[in-house]
Protein backbone atom coordinates (compact mmCIF):
# COMPACT_ATOMS: atom_id res chain seq x y z
CA UNK A 1 0.00 0.00 0.00
CA UNK A 2 0.85 3.67 -0.23
CA UNK A 3 3.19 4.48 2.70
CA UNK A 4 1.51 7.79 3.54
CA UNK A 5 -1.90 6.18 3.89
CA UNK A 6 -0.65 3.18 5.85
CA UNK A 7 1.33 5.30 8.29
CA UNK A 8 -0.03 5.03 11.86
CA UNK A 9 0.74 8.72 12.43
CA UNK A 10 -1.36 9.85 9.44
CA UNK A 11 -4.53 10.70 11.22
CA UNK A 12 -6.01 13.72 12.88
CA UNK A 13 -3.26 15.00 15.14
CA UNK A 14 -3.85 15.48 18.84
CA UNK A 15 -3.43 19.04 20.08
CA UNK A 16 -3.45 20.34 23.65
CA UNK A 17 -7.24 20.63 23.55
CA UNK A 18 -8.54 18.37 20.81
CA UNK A 19 -7.56 17.15 17.37
CA UNK A 20 -6.57 18.84 14.13
CA UNK A 21 -6.26 17.79 10.51
CA UNK A 22 -3.24 19.33 8.82
CA UNK A 23 -1.22 18.53 5.71
CA UNK A 24 2.34 19.80 5.43
CA UNK A 25 3.35 18.52 2.01
CA UNK A 26 5.23 20.75 -0.43
CA UNK A 27 8.75 22.13 -0.11
CA UNK A 28 7.38 25.61 0.60
CA UNK A 29 4.95 24.31 3.23
CA UNK A 30 7.75 22.42 5.01
CA UNK A 31 10.02 25.48 4.91
CA UNK A 32 7.26 27.67 6.37
CA UNK A 33 6.25 25.10 8.98
CA UNK A 34 9.82 24.54 10.16
CA UNK A 35 10.40 28.30 10.36
CA UNK A 36 7.20 28.68 12.37
CA UNK A 37 8.38 26.19 14.99
CA UNK A 38 11.92 27.56 15.04
CA UNK A 39 13.50 24.57 13.31
CA UNK A 40 14.29 26.06 9.88
CA UNK A 41 17.71 24.36 9.89
CA UNK A 42 16.02 20.99 9.39
CA UNK A 43 15.00 21.74 5.81
CA UNK A 44 18.56 22.25 4.60
CA UNK A 45 20.40 20.30 7.27
CA UNK A 46 18.32 17.12 7.61
CA UNK A 47 18.06 15.13 4.36
CA UNK A 48 14.70 13.68 5.49
CA UNK A 49 13.12 17.11 4.89
CA UNK A 50 15.02 18.20 1.76
CA UNK A 51 12.88 16.88 -1.12
CA UNK A 52 9.57 15.20 -1.76
CA UNK A 53 11.47 11.99 -2.50
CA UNK A 54 13.33 11.99 0.82
CA UNK A 55 10.20 13.04 2.71
CA UNK A 56 8.30 10.16 1.13
CA UNK A 57 11.08 7.72 1.98
CA UNK A 58 10.99 8.92 5.61
CA UNK A 59 7.27 9.58 5.87
CA UNK A 60 6.80 7.57 9.07
CA UNK A 61 9.37 9.67 10.92
CA UNK A 62 8.00 12.93 9.52
CA UNK A 63 4.41 12.17 10.49
CA UNK A 64 5.62 11.24 13.96
CA UNK A 65 7.52 14.55 14.07
CA UNK A 66 4.32 16.38 13.06
CA UNK A 67 2.33 14.46 15.65
CA UNK A 68 4.75 15.36 18.44
CA UNK A 69 4.96 19.01 17.32
CA UNK A 70 1.22 19.58 16.88
CA UNK A 71 0.59 18.25 20.39
CA UNK A 72 2.34 21.34 21.82
CA UNK A 73 -0.36 23.93 20.99
CA UNK A 74 -4.14 24.19 20.96
CA UNK A 75 -6.22 23.52 17.88
CA UNK A 76 -7.06 27.21 17.51
CA UNK A 77 -3.42 28.25 17.93
CA UNK A 78 -2.41 25.90 15.09
CA UNK A 79 -5.27 27.06 12.89
CA UNK A 80 -4.25 30.69 13.37
CA UNK A 81 -0.58 29.90 12.70
CA UNK A 82 -0.90 27.51 9.74
CA UNK A 83 -3.61 29.18 7.66
CA UNK A 84 -1.50 32.24 6.73
CA UNK A 85 1.30 29.87 5.69
CA UNK A 86 -0.92 28.17 3.09
CA UNK A 87 -0.94 24.89 5.01
CA UNK A 88 -4.34 23.15 4.91
CA UNK A 89 -5.63 22.92 8.47
CA UNK A 90 -9.03 22.12 9.95
CA UNK A 91 -10.26 21.06 13.35
CA UNK A 92 -11.45 17.49 13.62
CA UNK A 93 -15.16 17.67 14.23
CA UNK A 94 -17.34 15.48 16.35
CA UNK A 95 -20.80 14.70 15.05
CA UNK A 96 -22.23 17.47 17.20
CA UNK A 97 -19.64 20.10 16.27
CA UNK A 98 -19.98 19.25 12.60
CA UNK A 99 -23.69 19.99 12.74
CA UNK A 100 -22.90 23.34 14.39
CA UNK A 101 -20.05 24.28 12.03
CA UNK A 102 -20.57 27.95 11.00
CA UNK A 103 -19.33 27.45 7.43
CA UNK A 104 -21.56 24.45 6.82
CA UNK A 105 -24.52 26.34 8.30
CA UNK A 106 -23.78 29.36 6.10
CA UNK A 107 -23.77 27.32 2.90
CA UNK A 108 -26.82 25.25 3.92
CA UNK A 109 -24.90 21.97 3.81
CA UNK A 110 -27.31 20.18 6.15
CA UNK A 111 -30.97 20.25 5.25
CA UNK A 112 -34.04 18.69 6.81
CA UNK A 113 -36.91 17.19 4.88
CA UNK A 114 -39.85 14.84 5.33
CA UNK A 115 -39.28 11.26 4.23
CA UNK A 116 -42.55 9.49 3.33
CA UNK A 117 -41.92 6.55 5.66
CA UNK A 118 -39.16 7.65 8.04
CA UNK A 119 -40.43 11.09 9.02
CA UNK A 120 -38.16 14.10 9.45
CA UNK A 121 -34.59 13.39 8.27
CA UNK A 122 -31.41 15.43 7.91
CA UNK A 123 -29.54 15.20 4.63
CA UNK A 124 -26.29 16.63 3.32
CA UNK A 125 -25.82 18.73 0.24
CA UNK A 126 -23.61 17.46 -2.52
CA UNK A 127 -20.06 18.46 -1.45
CA UNK A 128 -19.15 19.83 -4.88
CA UNK A 129 -20.77 22.10 -7.42
CA UNK A 130 -20.93 21.99 -11.21
CA UNK A 131 -21.91 25.01 -13.28
CA UNK A 132 -23.43 23.05 -16.16
CA UNK A 133 -25.04 20.19 -14.23
CA UNK A 134 -25.87 21.23 -10.68
CA UNK A 135 -26.61 18.37 -8.32
CA UNK A 136 -30.00 18.21 -6.67
CA UNK A 137 -32.10 15.82 -4.64
CA UNK A 138 -34.76 14.48 -6.96
CA UNK A 139 -36.39 11.99 -4.61
CA UNK A 140 -36.12 10.62 -1.10
CA UNK A 141 -33.57 8.05 0.03
CA UNK A 142 -35.01 4.66 -0.97
CA UNK A 143 -35.92 1.89 1.39
CA UNK A 144 -34.24 -1.48 0.83
CA UNK A 145 -35.44 -2.81 -2.51
CA UNK A 146 -37.74 0.13 -3.22
CA UNK A 147 -36.30 0.71 -6.70
CA UNK A 148 -35.25 -2.85 -7.55
CA UNK A 149 -37.65 -3.21 -10.45
CA UNK A 150 -36.72 0.19 -11.88
CA UNK A 151 -32.97 -0.45 -11.62
CA UNK A 152 -33.14 -3.97 -13.06
CA UNK A 153 -35.29 -2.70 -15.93
CA UNK A 154 -32.73 0.04 -16.66
CA UNK A 155 -30.07 -2.69 -16.68
CA UNK A 156 -31.98 -4.46 -19.45
CA UNK A 157 -33.84 -7.18 -17.56
CA UNK A 158 -37.31 -8.09 -18.77
CA UNK A 159 -40.33 -8.06 -16.47
CA UNK A 160 -40.27 -11.87 -16.35
CA UNK A 161 -36.56 -11.92 -15.43
CA UNK A 162 -37.12 -9.31 -12.73
CA UNK A 163 -40.02 -11.32 -11.30
CA UNK A 164 -37.82 -14.43 -11.25
CA UNK A 165 -34.93 -12.64 -9.53
CA UNK A 166 -37.24 -11.20 -6.88
CA UNK A 167 -38.95 -14.57 -6.36
CA UNK A 168 -35.54 -16.22 -5.94
CA UNK A 169 -34.59 -13.64 -3.30
CA UNK A 170 -31.75 -12.24 -5.36
CA UNK A 171 -33.22 -8.74 -5.08
CA UNK A 172 -35.13 -7.32 -2.12
CA UNK A 173 -38.49 -5.94 -3.02
CA UNK A 174 -40.21 -3.44 -0.72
Amino acid sequence: GYPRVLNPHRRPYETRDGFICAVVYTDEQWKRFLALIGREELFEGDPRFATIATRTANVAELYEFLSDTLATRTTQEWRAALRPLGIPVFPMNTFESLLADPHLAEIGFFQESEHPSEGRIRTMACPSEWSETPASVRRHVPRLGEHSREILAEAGYSSAEIDALIAAGVSHQA
